[in-house]
């Protein structure tokens, strides 16, 4: 398998470099063509998938990133999920309420549902993986559990979650990504490393047969009777390969080599439009959820405040979205518009202006910064464009490209001082957000304690998404005048599919970059 693994990665390489002659190699629609495939769903049929985000383990408690996640949501059935809008919606949790005084969380659970391994999930299905990953080592989701208390088991399909006083407020969206993968129970009491194998540990749509880290996943139907979900493991497997470079991925698509892929970059975007237009492939576009910006830390000359404001007040979002031939949408906020926690009439506190950066600069007696990226990727160009747009402000910018799988985890561990990436992502709930990217990792927040207050009032389980509203409007307000994060624009997302793949244009987190493949399926 790792021969032929290598021989199609030669391949898609190949047809990176090729002539135009390959643009008319796709084959061509069905009668019905991309607006919708006809004929009967081909239970036989293998997807072909290739994605930039890379996947370094099966086991859902050990992602560090959430580019691993679409891998796994084909394995591991999730309490809640999330429609190709982003809406919260049941998975194996068929419902969810607070008590009226906020102390708990109440899932009812879906009966009937059994992991492969034959394991029944029940409420004492949910208790040990949250116990598992609360205090196993290496979870990555033990600050995403933390408010949990004790779990209760009210009766086999009902289960409480006793929640640290005003908070919990966000665990219903936080267990639509990987927190909410179950995992059987008899997997977690034997201990099982997940990692490379997760066996029949899952009760979702398919089973692993191959796994090569950072390299490729094959997937089978799983067996054992329906799932579920009537919608999933309509394929007979799904091969997934891991090919971060966007003319690859784009050229494997016009070759015929690939059913599905995502391009977000502006060259890749414009072409796929123009093979859409000739129908040579199906292509959705979306609004990145994600926000394309720059992250800094108050390290080195950014631990001034007039530095970090200059760096902000010298980024042109017009001149990014320039380089992206338009496909990047200027955005000076944390939430997308038209969400209940964006503040529609918001205005940025650092709108462009050279002359002002260059004034911040000269009172902060000049200033040097290292611009982190990762190489190869629609982030590198961006970079460019800042150190630009910074040198014109008097602030002495240099590029520090690093590889793509080091960029966010060497940010978070505290190595670089700033980083250009499209990494922001609006969370389900904004007090996850605020658990992730303001006072997390990221600390976007920079200790400021008024935003502290104000996010901890408005993760009050007790209270209506009208009342938090105007609490995160101030302290997004409040956050991005700290200038850790400098919000500049959204970029598109497009998906790439041949003819007769169904559900192309209903696939969840395709506006982060990202994908769950649960529901789709190919025709005949």
């Amino acid at each position: 398998m790792n021969r032929r693994r290598s021989r199609r990665a030669r391949h898609l390489l190949a047809a990176a470099v090729a002539t135009l002659v390959v643009a008319g190699c796709g084959g061509g629609p069905i009668d019905g063509g991309f607006g919708g495939p006809v004929g009967d769903i081909d239970p036989d049929a293998i997807l072909r998938v290739t994605s930039s985000s890379p996947t370094r383990n099966l086991d859902p408690y050990l992602q560090t990133s959430y580019g691993g996640w679409g891998y796994l949501t084909v394995i591991f059935d999730r309490l809640t999920t999330v429609d190709k809008d982003g809406n919260l919606i049941a998975g194996l949790a068929k419902s969810w309420q607070f008590a009226r005084d906020g102390s708990y969380l109440e899932l009812k659970l879906r009966s009937g549902v059994s992991f492969h391994n034959g394991a029944a999930f029940d409420a004492a299905a949910v208790a040990a993986n949250i116990h598992r990953g609360q205090n196993m080592e290496g979870s990555t989701v033990t600050d995403a559990l933390q408010n949990i208390t004790s779990v209760e088991e009210v009766d086999n399909y009902t289960v409480r979650l006793h929640l640290k006083p005003g908070t919990g407020v966000e665990l219903p969206g936080v267990f639509s990504t990987n927190v909410g993968m179950m995992v059987s129970p008899k997997t977690i009491a034997a201990g099982t490393d997940l990692r490379n194998d997760p066996g029949l540990s899952g009760s979702g749509g398919y089973v692993v047969t191959e796994y090569v880290p950072e390299e490729s996943l094959s997937l089978v139907r799983a067996g054992g009777g329906p799932n579920w979900d009537p919608k999933a493991g309509q394929l007979a497997g799904i091969e997934f390969e891991w090919i971060p470079d966007a003319r690859t991925r784009l050229n494997g698509m016009k070759t015929g080599m690939t059913d599905l892929s995502w391009v977000s970059s502006a060259n890749e975007v414009i072409e796929a439009q123009t093979l859409g237009r000739n129908r040579t492939v199906g292509v959705d576009e979306v609004v990145f959820r994600n926000v394309l910006g720059l992250y800094m830390r108050p390290d080195g000359d950014l631990a001034k405040p007039e530095v970090r404001q200059a760096v902000a007040a010298a980024i042109d979002p017009a001149a990014v979205s320039a380089l992206f031939s338009g496909t990047c949408t200027p955005h000076r906020q944390l939430y997308p518009a038209g969400s209940w926690p964006a503040d529609e009439n918001y205005e940025y506190p650092y709108p462009y202006d050279p002359d002002k950066a260059r004034a911040l600069v000269q009172a902060a007696g000049g200033a040097r910064i290292a611009l982190t990226f990762a190489a190869g990727t629609n982030t590198e160009n961006t970079a460019n464009v800042l150190q630009s747009s910074l040198s014109q402000a008097g602030i002495d910018a240099d590029l520090n490209p690093v590889p793509n799988t080091q960029n966010e985890p060497r940010y978070i561990a505290g190595d670089f001082e700033s980083m250009v990436a499209n990494s922001f992502n609006a969370k389900v709930d904004p007090a996850e957000t605020v658990n992730t990217f303001l006072f997390g990792a990221y600390a976007l927040a920079n200790g400021n304690q008024q935003i502290r207050d104000l996010t901890t009032r408005a993760a009050d389980p007790t209270l209506t998404d009208e009342q938090r509203a105007p609490l995160y409007h101030q302290a997004w307000d409040l956050t991005l005048k700290e200038a850790m994060y400098v919000p500049i624009c959204n970029q598109t997302n497009a998906t790439l599919f041949t003819s007769q793949v169904v559900g192309a244009q209903d696939i969840p987190w395709a506006d982060l970059g990202i994908f769950d493949l649960r529901h789709v399926a190919m025709t005949e």
